[in-house]
């Protein structure tokens, strides 16, 4: 007997391999150059003001020339003013009324030229200081004020002692900062020349109250040794006032130059 054969079967088809999925939260890191992180925007200072950036002007040197020769004449001058005050001082205690009032007419004289004389430099200073505060060389991402205040702080009585020096220390930070020849930390430390402005600019501040109250005296006075004695007191102030201006000028001098070394190229 024979036996019939199987049917024929048609092969099943073979799986086909389970494709990895991977979990969620895992996923692998898209390939690719690192994203740079951003940058800040150019002009923006520490307390978010914008300063409208220029390019660095050649010009700006020749203003920092005029300024530090300017301050450097005002220094002689107030010192020469300083000297004819000792000397007045002297002709008063030895009586010598003449020659005082011969010596008071010249040192009057000589005030008015000198004022206009630091004037002028603190105007030529404040050009200098607007446009290196505004230029590319310096980091204002530093500066902790706009430029508003940098240059108008100047002109509010008695708050300009101290908002004049700050706008000085905000452009010596950005300038160094911004040199890639000086170091790359961040400064924080108020540099010294900045608390030397500030020390001669509040003692010719306390100088000229003083002065101003001993003036009141010699224009009331009770005696003739009262008003020899209140006019010596003045010229004392004077000639204090003098020297501390000397030194605001060359403390000035010193700042320029330094910000000028920061921005050199």
């Amino acid at each position: 007997m024979t036996q019939h054969a199987a049917p024929h079967e048609p092969p099943v088809p073979a799986a086909a391999p389970p494709v990895p999925i991977a979990p969620q939260g895992h996923l692998p890191a898209p390939t690719g150059p690192a994203q740079p992180a951003p940058t800040p925007e150019p002009g923006l200072t520490a307390n978010s003001k914008t300063v409208k950036v220029r390019p660095w002007k050649q010009s700006t040197a020749v203003l920092a020339i005029i300024a530090q020769a300017l301050f450097a004449v005002a220094a002689v001058a107030n010192l020469y003013l300083a000297w004819f005050d000792i000397r007045i001082k002297g002709l008063l205690s030895d009586g010598d009324f003449d020659a005082v009032v011969s010596e008071a007419e010249s040192a009057d004289a000589l005030y008015l030229p000198i004022l206009a004389l630091a004037g002028l430099a603190g105007i030529v200073m404040l050009v200098w200081l607007h446009r290196v505060w505004t230029s590319d060389r310096s980091d204002h991402a530093l500066y902790t004020r706009g430029t508003g205040m940098a240059i108008g702080g100047w002109f509010i009585p008695f708050a300009n002692v101290v908002l004049g020096p700050l706008a000085l220390r905000d452009v010596l930070w950005g300038t160094e900062h911004a040199n890639p020849r000086t170091r790359h930390d961040r400064p924080s430390t108020t540099p010294p020349l900045i608390i030397a402005l500030w020390v001669v600019l509040a003692v010719n501040l306390v100088l000229a109250m003083l002065g101003r109250a001993a003036q009141r005296g010699i224009e009331q006075p009770d005696s003739l040794d009262s008003l020899v004695s209140t006019l010596q007191t003045g010229l004392t102030y004077e000639a204090l006032g003098g020297v501390f201006g000397a030194a605001a000028g060359v403390v000035g001098i010193l700042l320029i130059r330094k910000v000028m070394g920061f921005t050199r190229r």
